[in-house]
């Protein structure tokens, strides 16, 4: 009697937990139309990195307690702050590993952001333009822009998705789909901490699933005149199948995977730390993924951000952060690069923090936290070609307002826009493209000018590199 495949692959509620890939390109019911592209303007894109990893602090960092450190009445007394370089001071209670590697990292202290809500300012983290309800389920996120451009460079031997998320189902939008792409180039979004993702296939699993996949081959060749057309949820569906049959059968997915109890406890048991370890992996395995968002969830410390006794906190935060980030870069920096032994693997890959907005500046609100605040907050970038050691921008002594936007745009701040710009630039894709034949017929600019509040500056952040 032969053995089910079920009794060595997950089950079904497995295999959703693991990803969803983006809900699955979202079944907009439309047919597949294919994409036209033009260029909207003049850019020169810097080709200097080969992947980017995005960690999402979900819930905002307070710029202020942070990389700009302002003393106020809300300062706690603990912080044991201490100069790093000119103009920089960080706490080296939230921040004892960050500290020893910013000669790696360049920050970019004048960032502003159209959004002031978590649901629409973590969709623009993710989407790179503000949300726009009428035009919201044909929109992509950035990730799948990315798999879709990298889409004809992928080799033979590239079975991971181009694009894959780590926690993105707990962000309050959850995970953004290909919108009027093509649902391959949906993200693989998963949940470490659910101990998911580390599945694979040998053996007389493998023969049965071979042999399983081959007769669904021959049933989608024999049926495929009867789809021509119709809703793209069929195009969905097997683009997952076809995704998962790779995946299952590399011995390189689970090594990604394989997370030693030693490298768990440096980087940390949790979300980031995990994201952090897995983004180093898959960089490592060099198997077809290129862009890796992690979202770090539970940053909104509107109460209590400085109370030791509460469950979230900043101390908790920033510590989890802190130890994952660091660790990134050096295990990054010390790693060659398979390609180029005179490079480092950081060399080739964009590192960046990015979150929805600051926080309010000042003394602690009546819960003893920090509401939001979208005037001022913080980006980090390493690696990809950027200049380490840099500080763009500034704000006033207690980190209200904007003084030096820190860049050639002297009366415009950059925005999240503008980071998608740069880690555009870094990958070589051209950002100033636009994608046309769209469902509403309104061309897709990957960078859009026309921003929630104001017009955007379409143009990457060059001053990080110079």
């Amino acid at each position: 009697m032969r053995t089910p495949i079920s009794s060595f692959l997950p089950h079904r509620r497995d295999i959703l937990r693991l990803g969803g890939y983006g809900l699955l390109g979202a079944f907009a019911e439309q047919t597949l139309m294919p994409v036209r592209a033009r260029a909207a303007g003049k850019s020169n894109p810097r080709g200097t990195a080969r992947f980017a990893i995005v960690i999402e602090l979900a819930g905002a960092i307070s710029h202020l307690d942070s990389f700009d450190f302002k003393e106020s009445a809300g300062t706690p007394k603990d912080l044991d702050v201490r100069p790093i370089r000119n103009n920089l001071y960080l706490s080296n209670r939230l921040f004892p590993e960050l500290s020893k590697e910013m000669d790696k990292i360049s920050i970019v202290r004048s960032m502003k952001s159209h959004e002031v809500v978590h649901f629409r300012g973590q969709y623009y983290t993710q989407a790179g333009r503000p949300l726009n309800p009428a035009i919201a389920p044909e929109i992509p996120s950035v990730g799948s822009v990315i798999a879709y451009e990298f889409e004809r460079q992928r080799r033979e031997t590239d079975t991971f998705p181009t694009y894959i998320g780590c926690n993105l189902d707990t962000s309050g939008c959850g995970a953004i789909t290909t919108g009027f792409l093509h649902p391959k180039h949906s993200v693989l979004d998963i949940n470490l901490k659910a101990g998911i993702g580390a599945t694979a296939v040998e053996g007389e699993a493998l023969q049965v699933l071979e042999e399983r996949y081959r007769l669904l081959h021959e049933l989608d060749k024999a049926m495929a005149p009867s789809r021509e057309g119709r809703d793209r949820s069929f195009a969905s569906f097997r683009d997952f199948q076809q995704s998962a049959y790779q995946v299952l059968g590399d011995e390189r997915w689970p090594k990604a995977f394989a997370m030693s109890k030693e490298e768990r406890a440096r980087y940390g048991e949790n979300e980031v730390g995990l994201g952090c370890l897995l983004a180093r992996n898959l960089v490592q395995a060099d198997a077809g993924t290129r862009y890796i968002h992690i979202t770090h969830p539970d940053w909104d410390h509107h109460k209590n951000i400085f109370n030791h006794a509460s469950k979230s906190n900043h101390y908790i935060r920033c510590n989890e952060f802190d130890r994952a980030m660091a660790n990134l870069l050096r295990d990054l920096s010390a790693l060659p690069s398979p390609r180029d032994k005179s490079k480092t693997l950081l060399d080739e890959t964009m590192v960046a923090m990015i979150t929805e907005f600051g926080r309010t500046p000042g003394a602690l609100n009546g819960n003893a936290g920090r509401h939001h605040y979208n005037p001022a907050y913080i980006s980090l970038f390493a690696g990809g070609g950027v200049k380490p050691g840099r500080i763009l921008g500034a704000t006033d002594k207690d980190g209200l307002t904007v003084v030096d936007t820190g860049w050639k745009y002297k009366r415009m701040q950059p925005k999240t826009e503008n980071i998608y710009a740069t880690i555009y630039s870094v990958l070589g894709i051209d950002w100033k493209k636009e994608l046309t034949n769209t469902p509403s017929k309104r061309a897709y600019r990957y960078v859009d000018v026309l921003g929630a509040t104001e017009m955007v500056m379409d143009d990457e952040i060059a001053d990080l590199f110079v």
